[in-house]
């Protein structure tokens, strides 16, 4: 079995008996995040991560659009990449990783580094924070 679906398995298991989720298998338009979640919040995008070589994001070019376009539209996108030392994980602002591919910068901090369900957690209050920011703006 894929590292990447043991991740998948771990991050639905820690999820609360209310949470959606939906794992997106899109052969035809590559690019959108594995995973909805929608929790008490917004719907959460999230890309998951598990490398096996290495500890730099790899996005295609079509995941990194994504994560900009889901920006540009006022949502949030996250990265959460699988901790293979530990069973935690780091959660990574989707938007500011394909932002920095496209600029040829350094990958950014990630923006949480705890267990999946408190990075899930994180996502919430991310989202909740995000979107009452830009309710206030109009």
């Amino acid at each position: 079995m894929s590292s990447e679906k043991n991740f998948f398995k771990q991050v639905k298991a820690s999820l609360n008996k209310s949470d959606f989720i939906q794992k997106i298998e899109n052969k035809y338009n590559s690019g959108f995040p594995d995973l909805i979640i929608i929790t008490e919040t917004l719907p959460l995008f999230i890309e998951l991560k598990a490398p096996i070589k290495g500890n730099r994001i790899k996005l295609e070019k079509s995941q990194v659009s994504t994560h900009l376009r889901v920006n540009k539209n006022n949502y949030i996108s996250f990265i959460l990449k699988n901790d293979p030392r530990t069973s935690k994980a780091f959660l990574f602002d989707g938007y500011s990783v394909a932002n920095a591919i496209v600029l040829g910068q350094e990958e950014p901090c990630f923006v949480f580094h705890g267990s999946i369900a408190q990075c899930i957690a994180n996502c919430n209050s991310l989202a909740q924070r995000k979107m009452s920011i830009a309710s206030f703006s109009l």
